[in-house]
């Protein structure tokens, strides 16, 4: 059983502590699904200069992605139709910036919504209402009361409590473009610029949705819920059929983030904090990923990708996973532990747990589908 009073045993860091890490980034060799290549690159700097190193490298790529990208905002203008675009804000830096950039450079109609589970913190609400008001665009806010009880269920079953939140923001987000017919739903989200956990740990699909669900008595409940529809398929035909795109916007242009956060405090007066500080178990969620990946947080993961992508130097990165220190934080859990229900003890037995039982074959077909509703288009 894990202790939670207790910080993750720190691995090493020093040349000689005999933890072999990335010669370019820091990823360490324990963490899941890596591998080094002869000079000593991992797999994850290979595959993200594949994908993105002819971009960073190129003023001429950049500017043809950002044209690609308003003549998708003008395909969607010319249609017509009440907004132009849906976009999901929850407070934090990345959905923050979408807004502007949608309302303030772009000149899209926007609609706007929220979801609350239980876990939005205070500042991130605050936020949320001000940005509102800075640039006048509807918003909606969806409560769903089954949520804080998923939260529990997921936890005590798979030890990971993300996935009822990632189903339903997907599933408002398919709705509400259904419902008001919206060409576009915005997204502040990119492998260039998000270190996401290994899949293995943090899957959503509504397949593995259902799995967890099986032998709880809640088929009443969840009918009336915003998980009752699945709108993977519905959304991938969409996508594929030219009726609405999702647009990934860190994917088309710069993302500087230390940028975007004195551009918000200096014109705006907003502050965004931590990363991801709009949810008040963050905290929570990087320490379990940490826990689970042999002692390699999220926050690491995130050092290597700025590493990558030019942001920050190999040796900050390894100064700050030395100053960083993952310790459980005790105000979080106790909140955490308010809002699902959960004892201290029902939450150390739950942080062995694993998603794996309840995974299914059919999850890769959902990942093919993913990848194609998120795909950078042109």
């Amino acid at each position: 059983m894990m202790n939670v009073s207790l910080d993750i045993k720190k691995v090493d860091l020093e040349t000689d502590g005999g933890v072999r890490r990335c010669v370019r980034c820091i990823m360490p060799e324990d963490y899941p699904g890596i591998s080094f290549d002869a000079g000593g690159v991992c797999s994850f700097c290979r595959a993200f200069d594949q994908q993105w190193g002819t971009w960073l490298s190129s003023a001429e790529e950049q500017a043809k992605s950002e044209k690609k990208l308003r003549s998708i905002f003008e395909a969607s203008r010319r249609k017509h139709r009440r907004y132009d675009a849906l976009l999901g804000i929850s407070g934090g830096k990345d959905s923050s910036y979408c807004l502007y950039l949608c309302k303030e450079v772009y000149g899209l109609n926007v609609l706007t919504c929220s979801r609350g589970n239980g876990l939005m913190s205070e500042a991130g609400r605050e936020r949320v209402e001000k940005l509102v008001k800075i640039f006048n665009v509807p918003h909606l806010y969806y409560q769903d009361p089954f949520a804080p009880e998923l939260l529990s269920i997921f936890m005590r079953k798979t030890g990971n409590f993300c996935a009822p939140c990632e189903l339903w923001s997907f599933n408002i987000h398919a709705m509400l473009a259904r419902e008001y017919d919206i060409p576009l739903i915005i997204l502040g989200s990119s492998s260039r610029t998000d270190g996401a956990p290994p899949k293995r740990f943090n899957p959503w699909d509504p397949w593995y949705f259902n799995n967890v669900l099986k032998g709880e008595n809640f088929k009443e409940r969840l009918g009336c819920s915003f998980y009752k529809n699945n709108y993977v398929i519905s959304e991938g035909l969409a996508r594929l059929l030219g009726r609405r795109r999702i647009v990934l916007l860190p994917d088309y242009l710069d993302w500087n983030e230390e940028q975007i956060a004195r551009l918000f405090e200096q014109k705006y007066g907003i502050r965004f904090g931590a990363e991801h500080s709009d949810c008040i178990a963050d905290e929570i969620k990087d320490y379990l990923y940490a826990w689970k990946c042999g002692g390699t947080s999220p926050k690491q993961v995130k050092y290597s990708l700025l590493v990558r992508s030019g942001r920050m130097t190999r040796e900050k990165a390894m100064e700050l996973v030395c100053e960083d220190k993952e310790s459980y934080p005790a105000v979080a859990l106790e909140r955490f532990l308010d809002v699902t229900g959960m004892t201290r003890e029902e939450f150390e037995d739950a942080t062995e747990k694993s998603p794996a039982p309840y995974m299914g074959r059919i999850t890769r077909l959902f990942n093919i589908f993913r990848r194609i509703i998120r795909k950078q288009a042109g």
